[in-house]
């Protein structure tokens, strides 16, 4: 699938006060059908449904209006307020930036922390002169040192922050030279410790007795197709 503009003209912190200007980009992307509408088939002709929501008190079944509706949040065992430009502070982590808070072995990712599909990144020069040659850099030593660089990572405005692994990769080709996958760096998200769970416990099946499996083997039996031997393949 063609690549798809994720951002642009992002910061890349790689250290105090050191950035370049970075673009993102969505190189796989899942295709699937999405629906528009809902259609009504309950009268004699087909009809397009049109979704009405209302919000009203359970006791007596009076609308209540948006204004009359405020957000808490349970803490202590009451109820906290918050007013809407209280809730957006609380929602906003600073301004979208890539920044590097260290570096580890790629060893050290397991397969289990793919949490979300990576997003790939490529330097721009429209902001900071020399993006390219420093993102080279960066990507030569990664490779070279098989080592991944953890980041900080805030998209766009209003996002909620991410720790990803900064990982290269090596161009690759097809037999019929068409570039399968492009040189550059990909973002892996990583997971916070609120998002790792223990596997639920599944009880172990029951074996049932040796009349029962006999009496089965027996009904399986009938429904085998008998194999034509003298048939060839």
């Amino acid at each position: 699938m063609a690549k798809r503009a994720l951002f642009s003209h992002l910061p890349f912190e790689i250290g105090p006060g050191f950035k370049i200007s970075i673009k993102g980009y969505n190189i796989l992307q899942k295709q699937a059908p999405a629906r528009s509408c809902f259609i009504w088939l309950g009268g004699e002709t087909a009809q397009v449904a049109k979704g009405v929501s209302e919000k009203m008190v359970e006791d007596t079944g009076r609308d209540v209006e948006s204004g009359d509706i405020k957000k808490a949040y349970k803490f202590g065992g009451s109820q906290v307020l918050f007013t809407p430009i209280e809730q957006q502070e609380l929602k906003n982590f600073g301004a979208p930036i890539l920044r590097i808070i260290g570096f580890k072995p790629q060893s050290m990712l397991p397969i289990w922390a793919s949490v979300k599909k990576s997003t790939f990144i490529y330097p721009s020069e429209e902001d900071y002169i020399g993006s390219t040659r420093v993102f080279a850099a960066l990507w030569q030593k990664l490779l070279k040192d098989k080592i991944m660089g953890v980041a900080w990572y805030i998209a766009r405005k209003n996002a909620s922050p991410m720790l990803v692994a900064i990982l290269p990769s090596q161009e690759r080709l097809n037999e019929a030279g068409v570039q399968v996958v492009p040189a550059g760096l990909w973002l892996y998200p990583l997971p916070f410790a609120d998002d790792i769970r223990s596997n639920p416990e599944v009880p172990k099946p029951l074996l049932a007795p040796d009349n029962l499996v006999d009496e089965m083997r027996k009904v399986v039996q009938q429904v085998r197709m008998p194999v034509d031997d003298s048939r060839e393949c």
